[in-house]
């Protein structure tokens, strides 16, 4: 029995990638069922026999026609669905994000909803994890006040939603100078009072720098770990509830959870 050749192509973690993928994969003379998309991790899927590799160069007028071909012959609903996956943590969403336009470039709108489909139901899963974490940050998050009056939060998220974030507290925090600084993947958004945000990409040495520092203390982080301790009551504690609504992972970047003298 002869054996099915692979085509994999392997994209960097971003949109310009992973979008370069799809096109560069859509547009190859191969049968979509011998290509597979594959993002490049801390390090690369274990090679396989019988498969070439072939190394995605991100292009961004590819990614651009890719987007515009989403939103115009699908729907604005599943270009969004994408932009969220393509920012998720699910380790196989390239190849979620291929078989799903596959199938909703066929389908038009409606593939959105059609959660039968596996590759559908797969890239919903994708973006309730990424919503999901968004929506809780924009809650758990906590800014510390610094000597220059720049107001500093810092968190490690399993999503890259740090857009979603500067959209959000841009708009609540306007007249304030902000930093939130993503520790994983060593990306900050930055905002400037009374204007717009953007996001910048730390070197090793430049992360290091400022988390050396960094100030994670103030009065009003003081006052708000005894207001916090003030109002709980004791006998209706309820740490598996607490840990339910409030995940682990978040609390050492919270100044109610961080363990210091309260003088």
């Amino acid at each position: 029995m002869q054996m099915e050749n692979l085509y994999i192509y392997r994209c960097e973690d971003s949109v310009e990638g992973i979008l370069t993928g799809i096109y560069d994969a859509w547009a190859s003379i191969h049968r979509h069922e011998e290509n597979r998309i594959e993002v490049c991790g801390k390090e690369w899927e274990e090679t396989r026999l019988f498969a070439e590799y072939i190394t995605v160069i991100p292009d961004a007028e590819k990614s651009e026609k890719v987007q515009r071909s989403v939103r115009l012959r699908i729907s604005e609903e599943a270009y969004e669905m994408v932009m969220k996956a393509i920012l998720s943590q699910d380790t196989e969403k390239g190849e979620v994000i291929y078989r799903f336009l596959l199938y909703a470039f066929r389908e038009g709108a409606r593939a959105c909803r059609s959660y039968g489909n596996p590759w559908v139901m797969r890239l919903f899963e994708a973006v309730r994890n990424y919503d999901n974490e968004s929506h809780h940050l924009k809650g758990f998050l906590r800014f510390d006040a610094q000597e220059n009056g720049v107001l500093v939060a810092r968190y490690a998220p399993k999503n890259n939603v740090l857009g979603d974030l500067m959209e959000h507290f841009s708009d609540r925090l306007n007249s304030e100078s902000f930093l939130i600084f993503d520790e994983k993947r060593r990306i900050m958004g930055v905002h400037q009072k009374d204007s717009a945000w953007f996001i910048y990409r730390l070197s090793p040495e430049e992360a290091k720098d400022f988390s050396d520092t960094y100030v994670e203390e103030d009065s009003y982080g003081v006052l708000w770990r005894i207001f916090h301790r003030t109002i709980a009551i004791a006998d209706r504690e309820n740490p598996g509830l607490q840990r339910n609504n409030l995940p682990l992972r978040f609390r050492p970047y919270m100044t109610e959870f961080r363990e210091k003298t309260l003088a």
